[in-house]
Formats: C-alpha cells, structure tokens, sequence
C-alpha cells in the first residue's frame, strides 16, 4: 500500500470508527427507545459510520455477485454523509435553531462541508481527479 492510499484509507478507518462511536452515544445519552426523528439520526450516523469503516478496513466488498472496490464504497460512505449532513442542517435552520447555534454561519459552514464531501466522493468514484490516482488504487 503506497503512502497516499495507506492515509485515505486510514483517515476512512478512523473517520468510520468516529461516527459510530458518535451514533452510540446520541442513542445511549437520548435513551431507549428513540424517538423517529432520533431513530433516523442514529441509523444514519451508524451507516455513514459502518460504510466507512468497511471501506477503510476491507480491500474489496462483495455486494450479491458482484465485487466492489473500497473506493466507491467510500464514494457511497462518503456521499451519504453529505447528503445527511445538509439534510440535518437545513432541517434545523429552517425549525430556527441551527445545529451549531451558529446562525447564518452554519449556513456557510454546510454549505462548505457538503462540497468538500461532494468533491471528495466524486474523487473516489472516479478513482482520483485532482488527488493522485495511486491513493485510489485497488490491489
């Protein structure tokens, strides 16, 4: 594994590791059972989390007959990040009371992640755009 992929596919690993630990703690510090609006807040963090992890610790993932490599199962992780991520956040700024309690920031700050992830899982789809092709390579 050259030095480009070993830290895509560790900061994967970790990032995996991060969200789920994130999703047990909203479920253990909301408790049991979660309401719906939490329910789906952990079931998103824990496949966001899951995904990632697969991606950053598995070479290839066979999904029925087929064999997928980790970087469009990172591209998979990575935009449903995204699309959560800016689901959540316009669903608070429009209740009023943002995520961060930032205010018209936040804005500016979603906006910001959700592109960077945009970017990042088009660079993982494609096997690397702007990012050298070698940290996407699949042995």
């Amino acid at each position: 594994m050259n030095a480009r992929k070993r830290v895509v596919r560790h900061g994967l690993t970790g990032g995996g590791f991060v969200t789920l630990v994130l999703a047990g703690t909203v479920l253990i510090s909301l408790g049991l059972p979660p309401s719906p609006s939490t329910f789906v807040l952990i079931s998103w963090l824990a496949l966001v989390g899951g995904t990632m992890l697969l991606a950053g610790l598995r070479e290839r993932v066979s999904i029925g007959s087929r064999t997928v490599g980790w970087p469009r199962v990172a591209a998979v992780a990575v935009s449903m990040l995204a699309v959560g991520w800016g689901g959540v956040s316009l669903v608070s700024l429009l209740a009023g009371d943002g995520v961060t309690g930032l205010g018209s920031i936040e804005v500016v700050i979603t906006l910001g992640m959700v592109g960077y992830f945009a970017w990042f899982a088009r660079e993982c789809w494609a096997g690397g755009v702007v990012i050298a092709e070698e940290a996407f390579t699949v042995d």
